[in-house]
């Protein structure tokens, strides 16, 4: 069963690397992946792959350096090949070179050692 979130939250420093993530007790970042694009608009995102005591979530927040807020999605996952699934799939589908979108995101901070078959 899957569980989506989205919330739109200020964002006073766009160009943070760490985003502050509100982590509880037992909580822990497993992965954590930033994009950003060359676009005029300076478009970025941020992947977190977090460990609950109830299972996994995947974070994403994303903006703009011309936007003071930020996008934030959150999905949840029972088991952790499930979540690291789901971590891989955003990830492969952001860096794919064929995407639509005119935005190109390259990898600026890969601290994601459980996708292995991305060639970014």
């Amino acid at each position: 069963m899957a569980y989506q979130q989205t919330v739109k939250a200020a964002n006073t420093d766009f160009q943070q690397i760490a985003l502050p993530l509100d982590l509880c007790i037992g909580e822990h970042v497993l992965q954590r992946t930033r994009l950003e694009a060359d676009s005029t608009l300076g478009a970025w995102y941020e992947l977190y792959l977090v460990v609950t005591p109830n299972g996994f979530l995947i974070e994403k927040h994303s903006g703009s350096s011309r936007s003071s807020g930020r996008l934030k999605e959150t999905w949840f996952r029972r088991r952790r090949a499930d979540a690291e699934h789901k971590y891989c799939q955003i990830l492969s589908n952001k860096l794919n070179p064929n995407r639509r979108s005119p935005r190109k995101y390259k990898v600026v901070i890969d601290e994601n050692k459980e996708c292995p078959q991305l060639s970014y």
